[in-house]
C-alpha cells in the first residue's frame, strides 16, 4: 500500500512503543502485558505482523474446514430427505415452519 501524499510505502510502526510527552508522561502504544509489568524490558512480547497474519490464516482455514464439513452434512441430510417418496412434502413443510418461526416474520 502506498502513501498517497508522497508515493512512499507506509512505515510500519514497532509492535509496541513508548510515547513520551514533554512533562515526562509515558504512554504505551498499543500496549503489551510484558511492558506493563516491566516498562524497561528490551523487547515486548506483542505478536509481530507475520505472526498475526499466520494466526488469521489458521483461523480462516479452520472456518473453511468447518464450513465444508457442515455443507457436506447438510447436503447429505437433504439428499436423504429428497430420496424419500414424501421428501418434497417434508421440505415444503420445513420451509413453511421456518418462515413462521423466523423472528422477522409477521404472525
Amino acid at each position: 500500500m502506498m502513501n498517497s501524499l508522497d508515493g512512499q510505502p507506509p512505515v510500519i510502526p514497532p509492535v509496541c512503543y513508548w510515547v513520551e510527552e514533554e512533562g515526562g508522561t509515558r504512554w504505551l502504544v498499543p500496549g503489551c502485558m510484558s511492558r506493563m509489568h516491566d516498562p524497561d524490558i528490551e523487547r515486548c512480547d506483542c505478536p509481530v505482523l507475520a505472526e498475526e497474519l499466520s494466526a488469521v490464516r489458521r483461523a480462516r482455514d479452520t472456518a473453511r474446514r468447518d464450513y465444508r464439513g457442515l455443507r457436506w452434512w447438510t447436503d447429505s441430510i437433504l439428499a436423504a430427505v429428497h430420496a424419500r417418496p414424501d421428501g418434497i412434502a417434508i421440505m415444503k413443510s420445513a420451509a413453511e415452519r421456518a418462515v413462521q418461526d423466523a423472528p422477522h416474520s409477521p404472525r
